[in-house]
C-alpha cells in the first residue's frame, strides 16, 4: 500500500508535475509543468502552496448589484403603488440575474488565466462543500462575497473559513439563519453545519441540532453584512454533545473543533476531491492527525497530500474524471484557444452538469463518474469544436471593437453591457465579424459579367481546390483572402516532428500525458491520412483539415476525460 511517505527526486518527472497541476490546479499550463519537473519535488509542491508570493492582478467585478440594508431597500419602495413595486423588482431581479452571468464569467476566465491554480482551485472545492445556490440566494453582491471568503480562507484555518462561511449573508440566507429567533429556532444552518461542513452523519444527535440551533439565533444580517441581534439569541442554557452552557454560535464552533470526527471528515473530503474516490482509513487518520496538530491550517495537510508516495502512485494517477469546470478550462488550454467568450466557457461547464453558483443542492455536486453520462459524454466530444468556433467569434468580436467587454458581456446583453465606442466603418466592421462573408462579397462582384461556364470553373477552384489553387485565384482577381484566424493554429507552435508518429506521439504527451494503445494510434493515423507513423510529416505541411481531425480525435479519447 502507498503511503502519505514523501516522494523522492527519483520518482519526480513531467508527469508527475503535470499530475500536480491536474489535481491542485486546471492542468495548465504546459509550460509550468515543465518548470515544476525541473524542480525537487518539495520545491514544486511548495511553488504551488505559496501562491501569495505570485503576483495576479486580475480586475475586481464592476458589475455587481450593490445590496441595500433592510430599511434602504423599505426606503427605496416607499411611496410607490403596488404596480410600481411590482414594475420595480422585476427590473431589479432581471439585473441580478444578468449580473449573476457575469460573475459567472468573472470566475471561469479567472480560473483560465490565474497563475495561481491552487487558490482558484480550492475556492472551486470549498464552493462544492459549502453550497449555497443563486437559484435562492439572487443577489450578485453576496454570492461574490462568499467566494471571496473562499479564496481568502482556501488553504488558510479551518475554524476561521467556518466562522466566516457562517456570518456570510449569502450563507445565512441560504439556509435561513437570518430569521432564527429563540422564539423560533431555524434548525437549518445547525443541522448542514455537522451532517455536511463538519462532521458527517451519524456525528450527532437530532438533539445536538436542536440546541446548537439555539446557539446560532441571532446571527443574522441586515441585507448587506453579518449582524448579531442580541434581542433574537437565546441566552439560556445548551446542552450540546455532552456540555452544558450558556453557548452562542461562535462557542458551538469550538465545541464542533473538539469533536473527533472532524479532522477525518474534512481530511477524507480532501483526499477524495485531490487524489481518489476511495481513500484508505490509515491515509486519512495520519492527515487527521497532522490536521489536528497544525490548529486546523490546511496547508500542512495540503503538502503531505501532494508530496506522498499515495498521491503519486500508479492507480491514483490518471484515475478522476475531469470536473466539467476543469474539462473546459484545459481544453480552452490545449487547444490554445485563447479568444473563448467566458460566457461560452460557463455554458459549457453548464451543460457538462456543473453550473456555477447553482450547486444543485446543499450537498454540492457529488462529482468523479456522476459527471458522466450519455448526454454529457456526447457533449465532451463535441465540445472541442464548439469552443474552436466560440474562439473565431470571439476573436471576430474582439477585431470589430468588442474588446473584453464583449468577452464578458452575454449575448443580447442590454445596452449597458455594450462595447466601447468603435472607430470601424460599418463595412470594416461587418468585414472584421465574417471576413469569410466579406470576401464571398467581393468574389462575386469580381465575377460578375464572366460567361457562365468560366465562373462556375472559377467558383469550383474556389470551394474545392487546394489552398495554393485557391491563392492563385483570388490573386487573379485582385482579391487577397483575409489572415484568417484560426484558433487551433497556435496548438502547434513550438512542437517540432518530422513523422506522423512523432505527431501523435508529442501530442498526447502534451494532452494526455500517456502513450497511447496500439489502435488507437493506427485511427489516429488514419485520420492523418498516413499508411504508417514512419510517413513524413511537419507542423508545416499538415493540412489544417487533417490537424484539426487529429486534436478532434484526441480529445475524444476516453483518456482525455481523465486527469
Amino acid at each position: 500500500m502507498a503511503s502519505l511517505h514523501p516522494i523522492g527526486p527519483e520518482s519526480w518527472s513531467l508527469a508527475s508535475a503535470r499530475h500536480l497541476l491536474n489535481r491542485a490546479g486546471f492542468g495548465v499550463p504546459h509550460s509550468l509543468a515543465v518548470r515544476l519537473s525541473e524542480m525537487a519535488p518539495e520545491a514544486a509542491v511548495d511553488h504551488l502552496l505559496g501562491y501569495e508570493n505570485v503576483p495576479f492582478a486580475y480586475p475586481e467585478p464592476d458589475f455587481l448589484i450593490p445590496a441595500l440594508t433592510q430599511q434602504e431597500r423599505r426606503a427605496k419602495r416607499r411611496g410607490l403603488g403596488e404596480e410600481e413595486r411590482r414594475a420595480l423588482q422585476q427590473e431589479e431581479q432581471r439585473k441580478e440575474r444578468e449580473a449573476l452571468r457575469r460573475l459567472q464569467a468573472w470566475w471561469i476566465q479567472r480560473m483560465r488565466v490565474s497563475p495561481r491554480p491552487l487558490e482558484e482551485k480550492m475556492a472551486l472545492f470549498w464552493h462544492g462543500h459549502f453550497a449555497t445556490s443563486a437559484q435562492k440566494v439572487r443577489a450578485s453582491q453576496h454570492n461574490y462575497e462568499l467566494l471571496e471568503v473562499f479564496r481568502r480562507n482556501a488553504t488558510g484555518n479551518f475554524r476561521t473559513l467556518v466562522t466566516h462561511v457562517g456570518q456570510s449573508p449569502c450563507m445565512l440566507r441560504y439556509l435561513d439563519n437570518d430569521r432564527s429567533t429563540k422564539q423560533k429556532p431555524n434548525e437549518n444552518w445547525a443541522r448542514e453545519l455537522m451532517e455536511l461542513f463538519t462532521l458527517g452523519q451519524g456525528q450527532y444527535t437530532e438533539e445536538d441540532i436542536k440546541e446548537a440551533a439555539r446557539a446560532f439565533t441571532g446571527w443574522s444580517s441586515d441585507g448587506r453584512s453579518f449582524q448579531f441581534r442580541r434581542q433574537a439569541h437565546d441566552s439560556g442554557a445548551k446542552t450540546v454533545f455532552g456540555r452544558t452552557g450558556n453557548f452562542d454560535g461562535a462557542d458551538m464552533i469550538d465545541i464542533l473543533f473538539e469533536q473527533e470526527a472532524l479532522a477525518p471528515f474534512i481530511c477524507g473530503k480532501l483526499w477524495k476531491f485531490f487524489a481518489s474516490e476511495n481513500p484508505d482509513p490509515d491515509v486519512v487518520a495520519a492527515l487527521a492527525s497532522t490536521f489536528r496538530e497544525s490548529s486546523f491550517e490546511l496547508k500542512p495537510v495540503l503538502r503531505q497530500i501532494f508530496l506522498s508516495e499515495a498521491f503519486h502512485a500508479p492507480e491514483v494517477v490518471g484515475s478522476q474524471i475531469k470536473s466539467p469546470a476543469q474539462f473546459v478550462v484545459k481544453l480552452t488550454h490545449d487547444l490554445a484557444l485563447d479568444t473563448v467568450p467566458p460566457v461560452a466557457m460557463v455554458q459549457a461547464t453548464a451543460r457538462l452538469g456543473q453550473d456555477l453558483l447553482h450547486p444543485p443542492n446543499v450537498k454540492g455536486w457529488d462529482g468523479n463518474r456522476a459527471w458522466i453520462n450519455a448526454n454529457t459524454l456526447l457533449i465532451r466530444y463535441n465540445l472541442p469544436a464548439d469552443l474552436a468556433s466560440a474562439a473565431t467569434r470571439g476573436h471576430n468580436q474582439r477585431m470589430a471593437g468588442g474588446g473584453d467587454a464583449m468577452m464578458m458581456a452575454p449575448a443580447g446583453a442590454d445596452p449597458e453591457l455594450a462595447p466601447p465606442a468603435m472607430t470601424m466603418t460599418p463595412a470594416e466592421k461587418k468585414a472584421a465579424e465574417d471576413p469569410r462573408a466579406a470576401l464571398r462579397e467581393q468574389i462575386r462582384e469580381k465575377l460578375k459579367g464572366l460567361p457562365r461556364e468560366e465562373r462556375q470553373f472559377k467558383l469550383k477552384i474556389l470551394r474545392t481546390g487546394n489552398p495554393a489553387q485557391r491563392r492563385a485565384l483570388l490573386k487573379e482577381l485582385g482579391l487577397e483572402a483575409p489572415a484568417e484566424y484560426d484558433p487551433l493554429s497556435d496548438m502547434f507552435e513550438g512542437m517540432t516532428f518530422t513523422t506522423a508518429g512523432e505527431c501523435i506521439a508529442q501530442l498526447a504527451e502534451r494532452l494526455i500525458g500517456a502513450p497511447l494503445a496500439h489502435d488507437q494510434r493506427q485511427t489516429l493515423l488514419q485520420a492523418l491520412g498516413v499508411p504508417d507513423a514512419g510517413m513524413p510529416v511537419t507542423p508545416e505541411n499538415l493540412p489544417d483539415q487533417k490537424r484539426n481531425e487529429l486534436l478532434h480525435l484526441m480529445t475524444s479519447l476516453a483518456e482525455y476525460q481523465l486527469c
